[in-house]
């Protein structure tokens, strides 16, 4: 067992209760379970997962699996099809217990290796490395010295580059922030990015050839529900193209900017009372997702009255001090000169009207020269919103 930084690696020759463990069945049936072509399964059977991965892991509900103690649960849950958190709280110790890196679920790893349509030529950089996992893969696509990787954490980025030589590939590992990467580099086919913006970063358009591909995941704000993934091909000082359904990974930490709450003793302007309960296409992911498309500069989180049994959801603007409070037993609070829930009730009587679009008919042009990112639906010339860079 190797150590860089406190992260830990497995070397061949993994050792169970009864002797070496093998990883090629859990392998096997893990890429055949994979919605993705052939030689993109054929990738994740080859490639073994569990070798790039500390000796402790947090799965599904936050479930801690140790190596040294459990190996053998410890390698089957390598070879499930969830994400797996590889450091909490940037590696401080005594944090709350925040995911900060991961190694993500094969399906959505599939799922963005298939949507960048890389040919065996093409040259590819990777913006966040995290265990090397991803960089793998994508050097037996294309061969490691087409891939690029950064990571800004220089731990993980070590821990990385020495999975990577163990595995015996070696694609250039980088340390530095891949929002400003590009200067001084070729151009790429490809910028695969396993971190959520909200701003896709100009060196990354810069950085991709006329008719290249962006795959990142994106959101609409920081604090906003969710997240999607956007495909977005690149022209020139453009980059557009649709989203391909909802996605949701942990924030590039250069656009870690938390939605503000609404102060506990913030008091309304408006009160109402409504039948039902008003959460509730806010307490639903894909709803909230879409209306996060629909509905621009928002986000939105949870708090609890004293001596009441559900929490409320609070909605506040990103771009003035409007907020509202929705409780379970109908009460819709509403502050400041923009009023969210009627803004938001407007939008879903559009979004009715226009037979209830899904995640996949919204796009995203990122329009350099005009220093705009503009959400649109069934094609750039339906513009819903635009917000400047």
């Amino acid at each position: 067992m190797d150590q860089v930084h406190g992260l830990q690696w497995e070397r061949p020759g993994l050792m169970g209760q009864d002797g070496p463990l093998d990883h090629t069945d859990l392998a096997r049936t893990l890429a055949e379970r994979l919605p993705a072509p052939g030689h993109i399964r054929d990738l994740f059977a080859t490639v073994p997962r569990h070798r790039f991965l500390p000796d402790v892991v947090w799965g599904e509900n936050r479930v801690r699996h140790d190596r040294t103690t459990d190996p053998d649960g410890w390698l089957h849950t390598a070879y499930t099809d969830q994400a797996l958190i590889t450091q909490r709280d940037d590696g401080v110790e005594g944090g709350m217990g925040l995911p900060t890196s991961s190694s993500s679920a094969p399906t959505v790893m599939a799922r963005m290796l298939t949507a960048a349509r890389i040919e065996p030529d093409h040259r590819v950089l990777e913006i966040g490395t995290g265990t090397g996992y991803n960089a793998a893969l994508l050097s037996e696509l294309v061969g490691a010295r087409s891939v690029t990787t950064i990571e800004i954490d220089e731990a993980v980025a070590a821990a990385a580059r020495s999975a990577l030589h163990a595995h015996g590939v070696s694609p250039t590992v980088i340390t530095g922030d891949g929002e400003l990467f590009g200067e001084g580099f070729p151009l790429y086919d490809q910028v695969i990015a396993t971190c959520t913006v909200s701003e896709v970063p100009a060196a990354w358009v810069h950085q991709v050839r006329e008719g290249g591909r962006i795959v990142t995941p994106w959101s609409p704000t920081p604090g906003a529900p969710g997240g999607v993934l956007a495909v977005l091909e690149v022209t020139s000082t453009r980059a557009e193209g649709r989203f391909e359904g909802s996605l949701a990974f942990m924030w590039a930490r250069g656009q870690r900017r938390p939605g503000r709450g609404v102060p506990v003793d913030a008091v309304a302007d408006q009160v109402d009372r409504v039948d039902g309960d008003p959460r509730e296409s806010w307490l639903d992911g894909e709803l909230s997702l879409l209306l996060a498309l629909l509905m621009p500069h928002w986000c939105h989180g949870m708090g609890m009255e004293d001596g009441a049994e559900d929490p409320y959801v609070w909605i506040a603007s990103t771009t003035c001090s409007s907020w509202a409070r929705l409780h379970a037993d109908g009460r819709v609070e509403q502050g400041g000169s923009r009023r969210l829930v009627d803004q938001a009730s407007r939008a879903w009587e559009v979004w009715e009207t226009w037979n209830r679009p899904e995640v996949s008919d919204f796009g995203l042009t990122v329009d350099l020269e005009k220093g705009l990112q503009t959400v649109w639906i069934q094609g750039p010339q339906h513009v819903l919103w635009s917000a400047h860079r």
